[in-house]
């Protein structure tokens, strides 16, 4: 049974992404959050902080990771009203940016997130679609993660329109994913403190399809997830984030 109330509740789409955290903190399943949905949730305690980890599931349907802003909805909703945390974090691999300095393996801690596909050319609706919302900065604990500081793009696709690789260029973002701002948002409404933590399994702007360099380098990249989100929660950072503005 998971406590009525967590330090960290940690969430990430992919069961290949989340199966080192939880092997790492030997997190236990606990209660399914909803009989409709195929999330997956685990509980334990490290450095003396009780944890919550919540996977996005499996579809039912198209027997696959359910990925993208849609379902990260969801399952954030779920876990929140479930888990009552201190801190969400948003976890899990991101696409970076050569001509940002970035590279395999790098992790990033976001402070600024918006959505880069949903295009909506009316007044109100526009700046609803784009969804931007920052988070403040904590040098001190991207210090301990070894962490970059970054903006995060967030669209429910794995490739980039030309439109969107200048919208990334002119914002000069960090990372692309395909949770962390619908996740972010989600906290705001709640009024959760948030983080993401993101580490880079391919780049956005490289010749090298996507999908081939996140196959290839998914697993050292997570080497490095578990490192730093031991580290967080080492940092005893949950009391001291304030929620999305």
């Amino acid at each position: 049974m998971q406590p009525a109330s967590v330090d960290f509740l940690i969430q990430l789409a992919m069961q290949a992404e989340a199966q080192p955290l939880i092997s790492h903190f030997r997190l236990a399943p606990a209660r399914a959050l909803s009989p409709n949905a195929p999330a997956q949730l685990f509980t334990g305690t490290a450095h003396g902080r009780s944890i919550a980890l919540v996977t996005h599931g499996r579809d039912p349907h198209f027997h696959c990771d359910r990925i993208g802003t849609e379902t990260a909805t969801l399952v954030a909703h779920l876990a929140i009203c479930a888990c009552h945390p201190r801190l969400l974090v948003s976890a899990g691999a991101c696409g970076g940016f050569q001509t940002q300095g970035g590279a395999i393996g790098d992790l990033y801690m976001p402070t600024r997130f918006f959505f880069h596909d949903q295009r909506v050319a009316i007044p109100k609706l526009e700046q609803f679609a784009i969804g931007d919302c920052t988070v403040s900065d904590h040098p001190a604990f991207r210090a301990a993660m070894r962490a970059k500081h970054g903006i995060c793009a967030t669209g429910s696709s794995l490739d980039a329109t030309p439109s969107e690789m200048a919208l990334f260029a002119r914002e000069r973002v960090t990372c692309k994913d395909m949770e962390a701002a619908a996740i972010a948002r989600v906290a705001r409404d709640h009024a959760i403190p948030f983080i993401a933590v993101k580490v880079v399994t391919d780049l956005v702007d490289d010749h090298e399809p996507a999908e081939s360099a996140f196959a290839r380098n998914l697993s050292k990249a997570l080497v490095r997830l578990v490192d730093a989100l031991d580290a967080l929660i080492a940092t005893q950072v949950s009391s001291q984030v304030a929620p999305p503005g």
